[in-house]
């Protein structure tokens, strides 16, 4: 099931993007000539807001953002916890919340006004906050099902792991020191929520001068070229487990806050939404129907 899901996923970013070149191609100008000139362009009847391609493109965009909370539903509602595994639903779900605003996007015109235009820019804050929350939910320990590991089943992992690197692999105090080192735990530890940017910092950076660090210990341990991948992967984890356990209380409260600040965007969002929808078919744009 993982390798048809990945498929799924990757059918519908395909589409995505010849969505994307196919708009290209066809509106031409369209969507970069001024305003005052767009009536007058043949391409206008069908790619203006209310237009056969326009309207097509913000139905097909709601619909998206409409399925979004089906996530939500899967993660609240214990009958629908059986459905799959969590991550996977998110995968679906982050990619939803990409492409919806994309093509609700080009139904605007990138025209942006009234009471709407609320929701549009609550649809970017959602778009935008979904990042951050994503970069922060993978920085918290889960199971294969997508449930959370408590913060001693990871010490527990972190010191199996350690053993591993001892006894295995020869490595001394000094070496786990210098890992420690690398990992900026004391920084993330010590700065709590402000340490979420060293975080991201780290990550953006840090791998630069990882490899470097492994190459310099199994020189000093003498390891063999074939021994140095399966290193390699052993100190990433070390590494990723040393940074988890240091983020763990930080990464918990900005989960809570960021809860604050999606829910909030993604509510106003809909609400707008259904508003301009129903205003849209009480005033006889109902598209082909």
């Amino acid at each position: 099931m993982k390798y048809i899901h990945r498929t799924l996923l990757l059918i519908g970013i395909g589409s995505l993007l010849w969505t994307i070149w196919a708009i290209d191609q066809e509106a031409g100008n369209y969507y970069t000539a001024s305003q005052l000139d767009r009536p007058r362009l043949e391409t206008h009847s069908v790619w203006k807001p209310s237009g056969l391609y326009g309207h097509g493109l913000g139905i097909i965009g709601s619909s998206m953002l409409l399925l979004l909370f089906v996530y939500s539903i899967r993660k609240r509602v214990k009958i629908f916890r059986v459905w799959g595994r969590l991550p996977t639903w998110l995968n679906y779900h982050i990619f939803l919340g990409i492409a919806g605003p994309i093509l609700i996007t080009f139904h605007t015109t990138f025209k942006f006004g009234g009471l709407v235009s609320i929701s549009y820019w609550s649809m970017i804050g959602v778009m935008l906050s979904g990042f951050i929350g994503r970069y922060v939910y993978v920085k918290i320990p889960r199971r294969i099902s997508g449930n959370e590991l408590s913060l001693d089943e990871i010490k527990q992992r972190k010191f199996e792991l350690l053993e591993t690197l001892k006894k295995e692999y020869g490595l001394k105090k000094d070496h786990l020191e210098i890992i420690e080192h690398f990992s900026g735990a004391n920084a993330l530890q010590n700065n709590k929520i402000i340490g979420f940017f060293s975080f991201l910092f780290l990550d953006l950076f840090g791998w630069f001068r990882y490899h470097t660090l492994v190459k310099q210990i199994a020189k000093s341990l003498n390891i063999s070229q074939n021994d140095l991948k399966k290193l390699k992967i052993l100190i990433k984890q070390d590494i990723k487990y040393t940074r988890q356990i240091a983020f763990w209380d930080a990464a918990h409260t900005i989960f809570h806050y960021w809860h604050v600040i999606h829910r909030p965007f993604a509510y106003i969002m809909i609400i707008i939404m259904l508003i301009h929808i129903g205003v849209s078919i009480t005033l006889g744009y109902t598209w082909i129907f």
